[in-house]
């Protein structure tokens, strides 16, 4: 299957802040908060100590709350649920998933990419 251009999009961006992050944490930092203002969670990814990340694997969550917490589209979530990939354990119309389901179908979904960036970066 063939990845999207926004696949490929979010991969390169991912690429840049990473990098970012290496040589200049704090600006990087900087750019993180400008991205969540904006409303793109995606692109700046909060690090949670481990016991917080080990309690949100078993949170029951809105999809938009999911989306805020690990970036999947509430959308793609929501279709999820309606194809019964995901489980819900809210109300029809109204549903909440564990986030583990959610990062476990998200695994079973992503397309492999055709071709391994290259990871090296001048120091």
């Amino acid at each position: 299957m063939r990845r999207s251009a926004l696949d490929d999009a979010r991969d390169t961006a991912r690429l840049y802040r990473n990098a970012l992050k290496a040589i200049a944490p704090q600006r990087c930092a900087e750019i993180d908060e400008i991205a969540r203002q904006r409303g793109q969670h995606w692109a700046a990814p909060i690090e949670l100590p481990a016991e917080a990340a080990a309690a949100l694997m078993d949170a029951r969550l809105s999809p938009v709350d999911v989306e805020r917490s690990i970036g999947i589209p509430a959308g793609t979530i929501r279709a999820w649920v309606n194809k019964g990939l995901i489980e819900n354990h809210g109300e029809k119309g109204r549903p909440k998933v564990l986030v583990s389901d959610v990062l476990e179908a998200e695994s079973r979904h992503r397309k492999p990419p055709e071709r391994q960036p290259d990871l090296t970066f001048p120091v």
